[in-house]
């Protein structure tokens, strides 16, 4: 597998850098690297924020800009963002409208977003959430709660985005966004497994098992992988 990173302590704070700077024109980073937001923001308007663990680029900070998102909160790879980093991200974005959470359905998420909902709620700023659940491969996970939010997330932002443009009412963007979720079902598969930043270096460098279409062994790193 080819990289491009110096190193990976560094990996997302360097990678947020360059984001930043390749999209200065409708982008840009809070402080601490907490959140990625839209440089300008529509004053009335009700704010979408959104986030999760990197690897999954361009979610969600690909997806900040004029009709979907207003912020996204990047965790470490694979990791939930925390509870201080989306409370940073409401408080840089609301105009005073109320913002709307859009959550993926996996406990670490939904977890640290309704916790920095009850702070925001606490500091008398309007919030709402929107829980996604799209995935009908996995009905129930370790690390999800139901089915999981994954590509069908994507309709949601883009559907309640454009909503929001038009001014839409957070309990209306709230209740839109949750019947959007209810009409959207996603199913994800791969041929081969990914691979964590850090953890191949701690892996023997023997050469891969070769694994044929059909393989029942229970060692395969995906289902149907091609050799």
């Amino acid at each position: 597998m080819k990289r491009l990173m110096n190193a990976v302590e560094t990996m997302l704070d360097e990678s947020l850098d360059g984001f930043a700077a390749a999209h200065a024109d409708i982008v840009e980073l809070g402080a601490e690297r907490k959140f990625v937001r839209r440089r300008a923001l529509n004053r009335g308007k009700v704010a979408l924020i959104s986030g999760g663990g990197a690897g999954h680029e361009p979610l969600h900070a690909g997806f900040v800009g004029f009709g979907m998102l207003d912020a996204a909160c990047p965790g470490q790879v694979f990791t939930s963002p925390t509870p201080d980093q989306m409370v940073a991200a409401i408080e840089a974005v609301d105009t005073g409208v109320g913002c709307l959470l859009i959550v993926k359905n996996y406990e670490g998420d939904v977890m640290n977003f309704e916790m920095a909902g009850e702070l925001a709620v606490a500091g008398e700023r309007k919030v709402e959430t929107v829980v996604t659940n799209d995935d009908v491969a996995v009905p129930s996970s370790t690390w999800s709660t139901g089915r999981r939010g994954v590509a069908g997330t994507l309709v949601v932002e883009k559907v309640v985005g454009a909503a929001a443009e038009q001014s839409m009412a957070l309990e209306d963007l709230r209740d839109l966004g949750r019947e959007v979720n209810e009409r959207t079902r996603s199913f994800g598969i791969a041929l081969t497994p990914c691979t964590v930043p850090g953890l191949a270096s701690q892996r023997s460098c023997s050469a891969p098992t070769k694994w044929k279409w059909g393989s029942a062994s229970t060692a395969s790193p995906a289902v149907g992988a091609a050799s």
